[in-house]
């Protein structure tokens, strides 16, 4: 079987990507851009560390986990960050945010994710 070789994006090629998505031919918005980054973290996060809810039902070795370390930064990754954030309290984590510098972008909505049990 062939190994698939993993891609990785410069920081130029992730802009174009994103203009390509958000542009008349594609549609997207940049609230379901950070939705669907956010939500794709919180998977790979889960495949590789299983919550512990996950894992007292799958016998995953080491029992699983429950708290995790969220990093978010001003721009529009740290707002993928909170959304991976919420995500994981829905995946039975217990994520805590780090917010070094806090941005004044309304998509930031630090609330929403206090109100499902994370911690800031």
């Amino acid at each position: 079987m062939l190994k698939q070789m993993t891609h990785y994006l410069t920081q130029r090629e992730a802009q174009r990507l994103d203009e390509q998505l958000m542009s008349s031919v594609y549609g997207f918005s940049i609230d379901q851009l950070m939705e669907l980054a956010g939500l794709s973290v919180a998977a790979a996060v889960g495949k590789q560390f299983p919550s512990a809810a996950v894992a007292s039902t799958s016998n995953a070795a080491g029992g699983g986990y429950n708290r995790v370390l969220v990093v978010a930064g001003p721009g529009n990754n740290g707002g993928d960050a909170l959304v991976a954030a919420r995500h994981l309290v829905h995946f039975g984590y217990s994520p805590s945010i780090l917010y070094p510098k806090r941005s004044a972008k309304p998509l930031f909505e630090v609330r929403r994710l206090l109100g499902a049990g994370g911690a800031v």
